[in-house]
Order: structure tokens, then C-alpha cells, then sequence
């Protein structure tokens, strides 16, 4: 090979590993640039406050809605991702175009769909607020998930960050079994009423109850059930499923059962007092949850009343795995 062909194919050569280098590490050669040329401000989504303290964000975090707010409370944007979006970006969310400054960020998963209501989306953070959509203080529909998230003030700049936001779910579904027992007893669903009572129907911007206003949550779903219990047999029962928004430990919460046909009360109890009572025994980090904690980690409660033939006094209760023996039982 001549000195002038060795020369070009050398030329050529280099030319090509160049062009290897830069296609590696050009930021505009990758799709995740955040990750491999650390540029922007970013918010990272998280959903681990569960019962299973496992990261769930990509299977239950959907579309989210990012509120913007200064370090006094002032509204200053607004910003929708679809879920494309936030898979595409591994659930973080790219802040852009603020002026240099301390600001506080409200996340919100949930709220486009048209069962929820926002106010105040526009001003202070005072005066925002997310409810049940309508007028109508009774809602017998499933509820869409809906999880929030805050990030307390934070700089932001030009400089590449990257904030964890924590989400937590708002929405529960619940099961709830009435089972007398006796054998011979056969039920009707259609014969009785369950409702849940609960002035939660109004969240503030920091995800705390702010309406007086009580919701009636009505089942969607009645059936008659039977089951073979291990120390009662088989027994006939009924069940009702029905959605709540967020449970609060201090906030009244009442689980009514009655009779259809009369309206008359068999019981009337409140619903975080009985169900709470499981999240000692459940731990995060070495520690029982406390009971607000498990009502914001469980999302989902299977409850079982075992109770006298004639509804009157509760003798077992079971809410989820855990069953619970009532001592000297209790007249509900």
C-alpha cells in the first residue's frame, strides 16, 4: 500500500472512531439525557407508601398534574404530563423555565379524571382544593385512583438536581361481610342497606380534610355470600363493596348497616377505630405503623362482621389476613 492510500485509510479510520466517540457521548445521541449528561431540574416520582413498602409508581401512578407555587404560596404555573411522558422519563418530571428561586411543588395523579373537581388551580395554595365532582353528597361509583405528592420549598436554578416526591394514595376500596351465625339463616342483599358517613369529600392543597360537609359513599356492588369458616361451618351472609376517599384516624368515619325496609339502624360504628387497630401489626422500619399510617399505606380492606342471628352484637371480626376475637363481644 502506497504512503498516500495508507494515508487515507488512516484519515479515515480516525475519522470513523471520532464520530464513535461523540455518537456515545453527545447528549443529543441518547434518549435519557438526564441520566447520561445530568442537565435539568428534575422531579422524581415515588409511590412506596404502600402496605408492602415496595416501590409501585409505574403500575398505579398514571398522567400527573404538577402545581408550582413560590416559597410564600403564590400559584405560578401548571404543568400536565401524560403517561407516555413519565414512562418515557422513568417517572421524573423535567422542570423547566422558572426564574432562579425557592419554590414548592404540589403533584397530583388522578385529577383529570371527571369524578374529581379542583378550585383555586390558579391562585394560592390556600385557596386550592380537590373534591368529588357535582353538587351531590352521595356517590355510589368506584372512585379512579387519585395519589398527591408535596415537595417542600426547594432552589431551583440552572444546575442539574433531581427531588424525590413521595405519593400517597387517597382513594380505598373496601369489601365489607355481614355474617350472623347460623346456619339457617338465608339473606337477601336487597334487604339491607350498608353506607359509609365521612366529611372527606374536600382535600387541600396539603391533602388534610377541609369540608364539614358529610359524604354518603353508597355500595356499587350487593351480593348474598356464603362461607365455610373453619370454626362456625358454612354460613350465609351478605357484601357490599364501595370506594371512600382518604381515611383520617381523627376525622369521623361511621359504618352504617340497616334494615331496607324500615331504615331501622342495626349498627353504627366508626370504621377507622375498628380496621385501625391492624397497623400495629404491621412494621416499617423496625417499628409498628402507627394507625394513620396503616390508613394511608392500605388501600384495600376486605372486612368481615361475624356476628349474633340477630345482628345485634359483634362476636369476630376480620379485616384483611388478620382476624380479630372481641372480647366479652360487643353490643353494636
Amino acid at each position: 500500500m502506497d504512503s498516500k492510500r495508507s494515508h487515507k485509510y488512516c484519515t479515515l479510520k480516525q475519522l470513523c472512531s471520532i464520530l464513535c466517540i461523540l455518537f456515545l457521548t453527545s447528549c443529543t445521541w441518547v434518549k435519557d439525557e438526564y441520566d447520561d449528561c445530568r442537565v435539568g431540574f428534575w422531579l422524581n416520582l415515588h409511590y412506596t407508601y404502600n402496605i408492602l413498602d415496595v416501590e409501585a409508581a409505574p403500575e398505579y401512578v398514571k398522567e400527573v398534574s404538577v402545581y408550582v407555587y413560590d416559597s410564600i404560596g403564590n400559584y405560578v404555573s401548571r404543568i400536565d404530563v401524560p403517561q407516555t411522558e413519565l414512562a418515557d422519563n422513568q417517572y421524573k418530571v423535567r422542570i423547566k423555565g422558572l426564574p432562579e428561586g425557592d419554590y414548592q411543588f404540589v403533584v397530583w395523579s388522578g385529577i383529570a379524571n371527571n369524578q374529581y373537581a379542583v378550585s383555586g388551580d390558579k391562585s394560592t395554595m390556600d385557596e386550592y382544593s380537590l373534591s368529588l365532582a357535582g353538587s351531590s353528597a352521595m356517590v355510589a361509583a368506584p372512585l379512579p385512583d387519585l395519589f398527591y405528592g408535596y415537595l417542600e420549598t426547594v432552589h431551583y436554578d440552572d444546575t442539574y438536581a433531581t427531588h424525590d416526591v413521595w405519593m400517597m394514595k387517597d382513594v380505598n376500596q373496601l369489601v365489607c361481610l355481614f355474617v350472623p351465625l347460623s346456619e339457617d339463616t338465608a339473606l337477601s342483599a336487597d334487604d339491607y342497606n350498608m353506607m359509609l358517613v365521612s366529611a372527606n369529600g374536600t382535600m387541600d392543597v396539603m391533602n388534610m380534610p377541609v369540608s364539614d360537609v358529610p359524604i354518603t359513599y353508597l355500595p356499587y356492588e350487593r351480593t348474598a355470600v356464603t362461607i365455610d369458616d373453619a370454626e362456625y361451618g358454612k354460613l350465609n351472609g351478605i357484601g357490599f363493596s364501595l370506594s371512600t376517599l382518604r381515611l383520617m384516624e381523627d376525622l369521623d368515619c361511621r359504618l352504617v348497616f340497616q334494615k331496607a325496609d324500615t331504615g331501622e339502624t342495626l349498627f353504627n360504628i366508626s370504621l377507622p377505630e375498628y380496621i385501625g387497630m391492624i397497623g400495629a401489626f404491621y412494621t416499617n422500619l423496625g417499628r409498628p405503623l402507627t394507625m394513620q399510617e396503616y390508613l394511608d399505606r392500605q388501600d384495600f380492606y376486605h372486612i368481615v362482621f361475624f356476628l349474633s342471628e340477630d345482628f345485634s352484637t359483634l362476636i369476630r371480626l376480620e379485616v384483611n389476613s388478620w382476624r380479630l376475637r372481641v372480647n366479652n363481644h360487643i353490643k353494636l
